[in-house]
């Protein structure tokens, strides 16, 4: 639904370069999606940037009923990728390592 809506909005080639690649990129990074079929209508979570970049930003876009694509703008919504967590050092009784 996403991808037929936004082409039909902007085009195939601009719905490609669309929030990096947004449709056309398996990037297996977090999306969330609301989608209720009784209006055809439809909420979405999901990364705006390329996987290179060392800050993941996520938009929230809207697919109101029967058709359209709207960006909703609110503040930016970030995520850090970072090493996985280490166990911390173990520590004695004095709280010294």
């Amino acid at each position: 639904m996403w991808w037929d809506r936004l082409c039909a909005q902007t085009g195939q080639q601009s719905a490609a370069l669309y929030a990096a690649g947004l449709f056309t990129d398996d990037r297996r990074r977090p999306i969330a999606q609301w989608f209720n079929a009784a209006f055809n209508a439809a909420l979405l979570v999901a990364p705006e940037t390329s996987p290179e970049w060392p800050v993941q930003r996520f938009g929230i876009f809207y697919a109101p009923p029967a058709s359209g694509f709207v960006r909703v703008y609110s503040a930016p919504h970030e995520w850090h990728p970072r090493e996985p967590r280490k166990s911390p050092p173990s520590r004695t009784r004095s709280g010294r390592p």
